[in-house]
């Protein structure tokens, strides 16, 4: 099979040329064993679909185009089959692949098994494609429940005849991708429970239990505190202008949602969260872990590099680190090399442009930037607790302070006329 390259040489020269090989795989190893950092490999000429009942190996009827429109931006969100499913799936389809199961036996057992009927209906049409000569791959791109990026990791499997290693990677890499959204909803789930607590106190307070009080002093003949005078000034406002803050409440809320969310706002927003103490290394170091992890899983696949790079845009989480990807894409493209390229891009960390350059330089670059994932997943575990720390005696006193105002506003005037009565 004859394959069509661009890559670069050690010395950063881009070279175009031919290569012989068994499969796409076989092709990369050989390139990388002579120093060149793949850009890009296509196959030799032009293939149709096989008829029904016909095995088809090696790298066509694939459309990478179709990948690069593909919406990446919630990395393997799966629509609304849950990543839990998806993991499952991929695992036991594996397990089956190397037991010598054909795919299609193989994907309808999984399908009578699964109660997400989303993902079921789904394989059931994926088998039925498959019956009909289609490829795993091309039969997964039909279906929302599939990202790019699962159907990308398949097809580098299918043309390197490596199927069963590339549906565990996927498998391990939803698994990892769940694990890290779980650290960030820990980092999240803290603060938020305490703050709509203390909301909810405050809410009971001003609405039930002012009103009563007030009206039990007013019967006192004695001079109430400023603070409780404060306090049930507050409480009449809020008993007529509740609807006003609730606006005010869900106006910020809404806002802040459509900024995050809106095509033409969301870089500002972005950049502006990296900007805030404390989230913007909990945003920078969860972006680095996932993309890195998904660059180092193409990578390994035997996607070549800047196919790669294109696949990592989608799942960077943040418009700003997306942008220093496609600056990095651009690089590559022109000969520059990786590890420089990801240091003139400016967002990326030293870490990772170092790791970059020593996993080009050795030719172990899925290595390295796995290693890099792995170091980020542990820093962001590392970041959760620490904010978490920091976040709990912070909460317990706002908290607490809220309760202490009330607890003063209240007692004041009673003690008070407890000091007048005696």
């Amino acid at each position: 099979m004859n394959f069509k390259y661009r890559a670069r040489s050690s010395d950063g020269e881009i070279i175009e040329g031919w290569i012989e090989a068994a499969d796409q795989k076989a092709a990369l190893e050989s390139l990388r064993s002579r120093g060149m950092i793949v850009i890009n490999l296509t196959v030799q000429g032009n293939f149709t679909q096989p008829k029904s009942g016909s095995k088809k190996k090696g790298g066509g009827g694939f459309s990478w185009k179709s990948i690069l429109q593909a919406d990446l931006g919630a990395i393997l969100s799966g629509g609304r089959v849950p990543t839990k499913n998806l993991m499952v799936f991929f695992r036991q389809l594996a397990t089956m692949e190397n037991a010598g199961l054909g795919l299609a036996s193989a994907v309808n057992m999984i399908a009578e098994q699964e109660k997400n009927q989303t993902l079921k209906s789904a394989l059931m049409d994926i088998k039925s494609r498959l019956d009909r000569g289609s490829q795993l791959s091309q039969a997964m791109a039909q279906h929302k429940a599939f990202n790019a990026l699962l159907v990308s990791l398949v097809e580098a499997g299918e043309e390197g005849g490596m199927l069963a290693r590339a549906l565990e990677e996927a498998a391990v890499l939803l698994e990892k991708q769940e694990a890290l959204r779980s650290k960030i909803r820990s980092a999240l789930f803290y603060p938020g429970f305490v703050m709509t607590f203390a909301v909810l106190i405050l809410v009971f307070f001003f609405m039930f239990l002012v009103p009563k009080f007030k009206e039990v002093f007013s019967t006192l003949s004695i001079e109430l505190p400023s603070i409780t005078v404060i306090m049930f000034g507050m409480g009449d406002w809020f008993a007529e202008k509740w609807y006003f803050v609730a606006a005010i409440a869900i106006a910020i809320i809404g806002g802040w949602q459509f900024l995050c969310r809106n095509k033409s706002t969301r870089p500002f927003m972005d950049r502006l969260k990296l900007k805030i103490p404390v989230m913007k290394d909990l945003i920078l170091k969860a972006s680095m872990a996932r993309s890195s992890r998904t660059l180092s899983a193409l990578t390994s696949a035997g996607v070549p590099i800047v196919r790669s790079i294109e696949m990592a845009e989608g799942t960077a989480g943040n418009e700003a680190v997306k942008d220093g990807y496609i600056e990095l894409r651009k690089s590559v493209v022109r000969g520059v090399s990786l590890g420089d390229a990801a240091k003139q891009a400016g967002i990326f960390p030293v870490l990772v442009s170092q790791m970059m350059r020593i996993g080009e330089e050795t030719g172990h670059l899925d290595t390295m930037l796995e290693r890099v994932a792995t170091w980020y997943d542990q820093e962001l575990d590392e970041q959760v607790k620490a904010t978490v720390s920091l976040l709990e005696p912070m909460m317990i006193v706002f908290v607490g302070a809220i309760i202490a105002v009330i607890a003063v506003s209240i007692f004041a005037p009673i003690t008070s006329s407890i000091v007048q009565l005696s």
